[in-house]
């Protein structure tokens, strides 16, 4: 079963949240959009049964998988 993923990446002026292309929030503290994306990712699995997880794109172009749910 394939993985949702929800994603945080660097902004203009801070951190977004993006889910299958669409930006959800943006502008934020990396802090606070990490919290932010894994709410939503757990969220999701609690309402479809389908495993979610949080991936950040790091300054450096680099990604890295957190909060996995399922």
């Amino acid at each position: 079963m394939e993985r949702i993923l929800i994603g945080v990446e660097p902004d203009e002026h801070g951190w977004r949240i993006q889910l299958a292309g669409i930006t959800l929030e943006r502008n934020l503290k990396q802090p606070a959009a990490l919290g932010r994306a894994d709410d939503l990712a757990r969220e999701r699995h609690a309402s479809t049964g389908l495993p979610t997880a949080v991936h950040m794109r790091m300054l450096c172009g680099d990604r890295v998988m957190l909060g996995m749910h399922g």
